[in-house]
């Protein structure tokens, strides 16, 4: 449901002024390039591109609103002007959409940062691939945001995946505290997988740790994640939400560890600590919630910081601020609702609302609402994002970007802050993968795995609102 009038809309002369490009400070990818640029803080340009509509097809918001995050992810999207992607697709990847959902992708981003005086665009392509191979999101049934940009970003991985052939890599875990050495070994492992733009920008890595309550035995595994799905409490801010995220957490009866010194199932915790962080932090508020005897959406305010969210305290090996540069927002019910989303735009450093086809430029301050339902933020404190390699330098290690802690005890224990109910997108790791001679269906398995909420076997799928939004 719309919240911007006629009367509210930006005018077409203050938003779709056409300029001559300024190529003078421009920088050219090419197919080898090994850094993209952090343009997110440039000065505000004499240009104003990225700033068209969407049209509803019947209950699309929820992908509309995914898609203009995305297109001001500034990084990805430069990827794609570029035409890198032709570069680096992996059409004979099993686990792909044979580069359609890519190639679908790109020429939508490219039609809406293209200089031009249209006010909106049909995505119907991109939105009947990604229904091609995903039948979960069908036309005229809304869906959550959440899950459309998971499954989005895992196809945009594997179709663009530089890993031809896949070796098979066992899993590690270590009975004792892990170091530096054992992290880039467990990350290179992963990259032998999974390389691609979208590991190069959202990837992070994690720590995770169980513990039998009995004989204290411990058992160490690294994981990857895309992003952290928080829990959220009433009158609490983002870090505390975090910190919740994190806590220590008791395994119940139905979860509990099974200790190889036990040698039997015992009581027992877990614990979570982040390691590498992302250049892109996605951040997942749950604001949908669950039981067993009744459901409905949890509207408190979370305050969340638009400029120098600082991980240091919840990351062992890395200190990184970020800056928010994207909201999606979801308002009404858990029963009738509408996604928009508010982005920052590169060009003009100003915040903009995104409502469908309609757009209004915005200030700062109404960026921060209890409608937020999943958060952007950028990595600040660097200039440029690598692109992985298998090989781990050890300058990149040392840099001003990822500086070694002093310690890693803190108030005397190695996880302070351990994990808490929800776990976050893991590697997933299989002697062969899964051979998909057809268009993939929600809940195959996939290399890189995240934690959508997927259906159980014989269960139909939630609907977490109906978009009373007409078709455009």
């Amino acid at each position: 449901m719309g919240l911007c009038t006629s009367k509210d809309a930006v005018s077409e002369s203050s938003i779709r002024r056409v300029h001559p490009l300024n190529m003078e400070n421009s920088v050219v990818l090419t197919i080898n390039y090994a850094k993209i640029p952090n343009k997110f803080k440039r000065l505000p340009q004499n240009k104003s591109c990225g700033l068209i509509g969407l049209q509803n097809l019947g209950n699309t918001c929820y992908i509309n609103a995914a898609i203009q995050c995305l297109s001001n992810t500034q990084p990805l999207t430069e990827y794609f002007q570029q035409n890198l992607h032709n570069h680096e697709l992996n059409i004979e990847n099993p686990l792909s959409s044979r580069g359609q959902i890519t190639n679908a992708y790109a020429r939508l981003i490219c039609s809406l940062w293209k200089e031009s005086y249209q006010k909106s665009i049909n995505p119907i392509e991109l939105i009947s691939m990604i229904q091609l191979w995903n039948p979960f999101f069908v036309m005229n049934s809304q869906q959550d945001s959440h899950e459309l940009l998971a499954f989005l970003l895992d196809m945009l991985h594997e179709d663009l995946n530089r890993v031809k052939h896949k070796p098979y890599i066992e899993e590690k875990t270590y009975d004792q505290q892990p170091n530096q050495q054992q992290a880039n070994k467990a990350w290179s492992d992963y990259l032998k997988r999974n390389r691609s733009i979208i590991v190069d920008l959202f990837q992070g890595q994690s720590i995770n740790m169980l513990q039998c309550m009995v004989c204290n035995t411990k058992s160490y595994k690294f994981e990857t994640f895309m992003y952290l799905s928080l829990p959220i409490q009433q009158d609490a801010d983002l870090i505390q939400c975090i910190s919740e995220y994190l806590r220590e957490e008791e395994l119940d009866e139905a979860n509990q560890w099974h200790c190889s010194k036990c040698k039997s199932v015992k009581k027992s915790k877990k614990g979570i600590k982040l390691w590498k962080l992302p250049n892109i932090l996605v951040i997942h508020l749950k604001r949908f919630k669950f039981t067993a005897n009744y459901r409905c959406k949890l509207r408190w305010l979370i305050n969340f910081p638009m400029y120098n969210l600082d991980l240091s305290n919840y990351s062992e090996q890395e200190q990184a601020t970020y800056d928010l540069y994207g909201v999606i927002n979801h308002s009404g019910t858990l029963h009738s609702g509408h996604y928009t989303s508010n982005c920052k735009n590169k060009d003009t450093q100003k915040w903009y609302n995104f409502d469908d086809t309609r757009i209004k430029e915005i200030m700062e301050k109404e960026v921060l609402t209890s409608d937020a339902y999943l958060l952007f933020y950028y990595k600040n404190s660097v200039d440029s994002y690598e692109r992985q390699s298998e090989v781990i330098r050890s300058s990149i290690i040392n840099s001003s970007a990822s500086l070694p802690k002093q310690s890693s005890i803190i108030h005397g224990s190695y996880f302070n802050i351990p994990h808490t109910k929800l776990s976050i997108s893991k590697l997933c790791i299989s002697e062969t993968d899964q051979q998909l001679t057809t268009p993939q269906i929600f809940g195959k398995k996939k290399s890189l795995k995240t934690n959508k909420l997927t259906p159980l076997p014989g269960k139909k799928p939630i609907f977490f609102a109906s978009d009373n939004q007409k078709i455009q």
